[in-house]
């Protein structure tokens, strides 16, 4: 049992598929979480590149048969 997590922020440079990390830090694991939990925000244009994003998620789900996937419209609109 590890006695941390590890916790990163970042943001990805798309045009050359370069990660820029903001934060990585170790965290106390008193409950001794095991598991990988990632949060994915995209920004941009949905009505624009809706399928493009909709194709992306689709090759995760295939890449990571194992894994589950949450997906949440948020909109900035009034």
């Amino acid at each position: 049992d590890q006695n941390y997590t590890s916790f990163c922020r970042l943001d990805i440079d798309i045009h050359k598929n370069i990660p820029h990390v903001h934060l990585h830090e170790k965290r106390e694991n008193k409950t001794h979480w095991h598991g990988a939990e990632i949060e994915v925000i995209i920004e941009g244009n949905w009505t624009t590149h809706r399928s493009k994003i909709l194709h992306y998620m689709r090759q995760m789900a295939v890449i990571t048969p194992y894994a589950q996937f949450l997906f949440k419209f948020l909109s900035d609109a009034a």
